[in-house]
Order: structure tokens, then sequence, then C-alpha cells
């Protein structure tokens, strides 16, 4: 029962929209049917004490239809009619806590029915709720857009030989809309095509791209945000680009629902996590910049407040990077109670053991790498690996070797892991071995590995390995 689309539906309702749920189909005007209320009220229960594993098929049927024979085909088609009614609740309840759209579908009828007194009133409060709003995305000038149309809309109603029909405000709105989420698409397509095969031509991505290389949109800050997104997909070597977008975004980062703003800030870090992979290592700074300003701000944190444990882990990484231990420490300590609760532990440990790796405490990296909990393979794949530098560093021979062994072990048998990564961390393993093992005597074997190092681009790890080559003299 658990696969229906109603219960899937059901499962993501607080136990408030459970409740709002059945006043809904208590209504008379909403539901005419009452079985629908039975069905609802037996497993509502279950939903608000997430026992749900315990709901039976025939325990529903009985309920419903006490003393008949089971009919699947009745019993579906009432799961069927209740997730018609959820649907519908959903959407209603929706547009109840969104005034400003409420007002909007207000206006619409307003001028549909050619109900010219009622217009001034209502217009003016939706034009002052669109206003009040602190964003100005997107949707903003939809609305807006939405707005202005039905505006000029009243002002044929009046028939009044006029000029002033509202027809350049409202083409300026839309405008705005358009250009806002044409880029917007543009952008994602253009990222996108970096790692996946993506066929066909942007239509009108010329023409738009040339019409705001004349026309600035100074006053519309989504605009030249997502226009600078745009332009550094296109030309990453032109790092003014990027300066721009940096600095839009720490200017009108506000503008834009925290969801969005996150999603604007992602481009900016991908630029530098290119830039980076291409060897340009003062991005490295750059990133972390911009972690710092999303952590200030409160845009790394969801709606709860929470810090998913991959961005943690990524923070600690570039920060280590930068070779801001310190600022790391803090990091670490600081957010480790805005982890979700299930990953907390084992997000802290590994990235304790890490920053202690970092400083050379290696005595202090063992004791918490065994307390973590190998649960997801890349946690597996990056506690092997400094595992194994930890080995390396403290000489411990018989360790190193038995790891070396599991290591490859995990690498053969995890199919969820690329081929790619697979490639990367086998190399990683080899060459570790080779750099325990060459003689430091023998200048002209290190060369030749430094060498292999420096020279494969598949190797996890790489910028510690030509750290340690570089300590042996190579």
């Amino acid at each position: 029962m658990l696969n229906t689309k109603l219960f899937q539906l059901l499962g993501t309702l607080s136990v408030y929209e459970l409740n709002r749920f059945a006043k809904f189909l208590q209504s008379p005007y909403l539901n005419e049917d009452e079985r629908l209320m039975e069905l609802f009220t037996y497993v509502a229960p279950y939903f608000k004490q997430q026992t749900t594993e315990k709901l039976r098929s025939t325990d529903v049927w009985n309920v419903l239809y006490p003393g008949k024979k089971f009919n699947q085909l009745r019993f579906a088609r009432i799961f069927s009619d209740l997730l018609k009614k959820l649907e519908d609740f959903v959407v209603l309840d929706k547009l109840k806590h969104d005034k400003g759209r409420k007002e909007l579908e207000l206006l619409a009828f307003i001028t549909d029915k050619k109900l010219t007194k009622h217009y001034p009133e209502i217009s003016k409060l939706s034009r002052k709720e669109l206003q009040a709003s602190a964003y100005r995305d997107g949707e903003y000038y939809l609305q807006l857009y939405r707005l202005e149309s039905y505006h000029n809309s009243f002002l044929e109603l009046q028939n009044e030989r006029t000029t002033e029909k509202n027809l350049v405000q409202t083409t300026e709105a839309l405008d705005a809309f358009y250009l806002v989420n044409k880029l917007s698409y543009l952008a994602a397509i253009l990222h996108y095509k970096n790692f996946l095969a993506m066929e066909g031509e942007v239509k009108l991505a010329a023409e738009v791209l040339e019409h705001l290389r004349k026309n600035d949109y100074a006053g519309i800050p989504a605009i030249q945000i997502h226009y600078r997104i745009v332009l550094s997909l296109i030309h990453p070597e032109e790092e003014r680009y990027f300066q721009e977008l940096k600095e839009l975004l720490a200017r009108h980062y506000h503008l834009f629902p925290k969801a969005n703003a996150r999603n604007l800030f992602a481009f900016a870090i991908n630029y530098c996590i290119r830039k980076i992979n291409f060897g340009q290592l003062t991005y490295v700074r750059e990133l972390l910049a911009l972690y710092k300003q999303m952590l200030n701000t409160g845009l790394m944190t969801d709606e709860q407040d929470q810090l998913s444990q991959f961005d943690y882990k990524n923070i600690v990484t570039v920060s280590l990077r930068a070779n801001e231990a310190k600022w790391t420490e803090h990091f670490i300590r600081d957010y480790r109670n805005r982890l979700p609760r299930a990953d907390r532990k084992n997000a802290y440990t590994f990235n304790l053991a890490r920053l202690y790796f970092y400083q050379r405490k290696f005595d202090k990296v063992l004791p918490l790498l065994q307390h973590v909990v190998y649960d997801d393979i890349f946690y597996q794949l990056d506690s092997k690996t400094t595992l194994m530098k930890t080995y390396y560093e403290l000489g411990e021979y018989l360790p190193l070797m038995a790891l070396k062994e599991s290591f490859r072990i995990l690498l053969r048998r995890k199919k969820v892991i690329s081929e790619q990564n697979r490639l990367n961390y086998m190399n990683f393993i080899r060459f570790t071995m080779k750099l325990y093992r060459v003689d430091v005597k023998d200048i002209k074997k290190i060369e030749e590995l430094r060498n292999a190092i420096s020279n494969s681009a598949n190797v996890a790890d790489k910028t510690w390995l030509m750290e340690r080559i570089t300590e042996l003299g190579g």
C-alpha cells in the first residue's frame, strides 16, 4: 500500500497539514463523498505517528465496506478519488498562503466580469502587496506583468480616447520576466553541457545576448546576475565576468528566495572549482570567500537552519587547502550542531580527523577514523585515503600493506563507484606504495616517480603525492 501515489503524497504532509486536510474533507462544498472522509480518518493516525508500515489493505477495506468481499477495482478507485481531493487541497492551501497571487486571481475575475467599480481598490492593494515583497526575482516580474496586463484591460474597458493604455509598462514587465528566465535556463543548459551530451540549439540565445550587450538593465539585478552567469560560462577565460558576478551577488543576494540565491551562488562556486581543476590555485581562496559569505548570510543552511554533511565536508576541504586551519577548527566545532542529527557524529568525527591530519597530529587521526561509520561510500573512500596517508606519514608498514589490500577489494566490489573514481583511487594506492618503497638515495627513481605522478591525469589526492615526492628530493 505504501507504494500508492496517495500514500507517498500523504507522507510529505506535517501533522498540521494533515489536520487541515481533514477540515477540507469535512466541507460539503469541497467533498460530497463521506467515504473519503472515513478512509482518511482511518489512515491519518498512522501517518501522524509514522507507523504506516502497520497498515493493511484488508483492514482498510473492512472499515470502508464491512462484510463485503474485497474488490480490487473498487478499492483502487476510492484511493484515486482521495488522491484527487488531496491534490485539490494542496493547490488551494498554497493559494491561500500566497496573498499576492490570490489577489491577482481576483483581479482576473474582476476584469473578466467587467466589474470596473471593484477594480481600483483591489488593484491598489495588489500593487502594494507586490511592492512590499522582499524579492525581485523572475516570479516578481511575472506578477508585475500580470498586474500591468489587467490594468491595461481595465483602461480598455473605460473606452477613453487616450494614448495611455499601459502598454509600455506591460511589455517592460514581460521583457524582464522573459529575460530573467531565458538567461536562467540558458545558464543551466551551458552548465550541463560540460558533462552531459545535450543536443539542440537554444532559440534566440544569440539575439538575447546581443540585446543585453547593448542594454544594461542596471535597475534589474536579476537580469544583471543571470547575464554574468551566462557570460562566465561562455567565456570562462574572461575572469572579469566572475568578478562582476561575485560583486553583484554580494550586493543583491537578498532580492531572491533562499533556494534561488543558493543556486546563483552555485554557479560562482562551480566556476571556481573548474579553475582549481585546471591548476589555478588562487581560486581556492575565491571559493572559500564564497563559502564564508554564504555562511555569514545564512545561505548555506536550509529552512530548518541545518547544514548538509556534504557542504560541511566541502568547506573543510577548501579551507584546509587555503591553509586556514584555525578558521577550519572553529567552523568544524561551531557548525557541528547544525548538521542533521543522523549525520552529525559521523561528519564531525571524520572532518576533525582531516583537520588533525593537516596539523600533522597523526596520533589523533587514527582513533577518530576508527569511529567513523562507513555507510556512505564516499566516507569509505575518503576515510581510507586519509588512513593510508596517515600510515605513510607514521611509517607503519604492516598496517599500510593491510589497508592497501582492503582498499583494493573495496574498489573492486563496490559497483556504485564509477570507473573514473575507481581508476583515480587505484592510482593513488599504487603511487603511495611506490613512494613508501622508493630508495631515498635513488635520485633517478625518485625523478621517474615524480614525472609519473605529475603526468597522470587520473589520480586521487595528487597534491599530497606531489608534496611527498618533493620531500624525497624529486
